[in-house]
């Protein structure tokens, strides 16, 4: 079995059934709450839902603030999800499978302080992934996720570009990945109006899959 048919890059769709996922990876953000706050004010405008790939040591670093609690519990409050991200901002194929599955579910631990939810998904940093990867992401219950419509966000933080180059990309099924930065804030203020005005649905990977599932 070829590795890539293990790994979810899209959902295949009828052309009619115009739903994407949105997802967002290395949340919260490392540096500044109010940014991932902002981006979900932007979301909760165009009644939009998203899965948000968290790091664990980013939600370490404001384990003391009650602020990091409160996004938590509007994430969830606004209908979206959280997928596994890791526990630090890194490559994940450099790690053994002792070091990976450690850090899976530590970050695993850490959420379920703020939610009940199981996550379903995991995206390895940077994108590479391997058969040991596959294997222990089965033995931890979790779904390979990668995306099929990315702009590279935190390499070229330029939302009039990302924002084209999504919009021109789109197809049904398709998932779409940027990053909790500042820049993705601007990027989905262009981005999202004129999604909608095509009849495209965001939705969280759950909902996509799901969409499948009843096909």
């Amino acid at each position: 079995i070829s590795l890539k048919t293990q790994v979810l890059f899209h959902i295949n769709l009828p052309l009619d059934l115009r739903y994407i996922a949105l997802t967002i990876d290395d949340f919260p953000n490392l540096n500044d709450l109010s940014i991932s706050f902002r981006l979900l004010d932007i979301l909760h405008l165009y009644n939009v839902r998203c899965t948000f790939f968290t790091i664990g040591s980013h939600i370490e670093q404001y384990e003391n603030s009650s602020e990091i609690r409160l996004l938590f519990e509007r994430l969830i409050a606004d209908g979206h999800e959280l997928g596994n991200h890791g526990w630090r901002d890194e490559k994940a194929i450099r790690l053994s499978r002792n070091e990976l599955e450690q850090q899976i579910i530590n970050t695993e631990n850490i959420i379920n302080n703020y939610t009940s939810d199981k996550c379903r998904w995991f995206r390895p940093g940077s994108g590479f992934f391997n058969r040991t990867m596959i294997q222990l992401c089965t033995k931890l219950d979790y779904r390979l996720t990668l995306g099929s419509v990315y702009p590279h966000d935190p390499q070229m933080p330029y939302p009039k570009l990302n924002s084209f180059f999504i919009e021109h990309k789109l197809y049904p099924g398709a998932i779409i990945i940027l990053h909790d930065r500042f820049a993705t804030i601007e990027t989905l203020e262009r981005l999202l109006p004129k999604i909608q005005k095509r009849n495209y649905h965001m939705v969280t990977l759950t909902q996509l899959m799901n969409l499948k599932t009843n096909q």
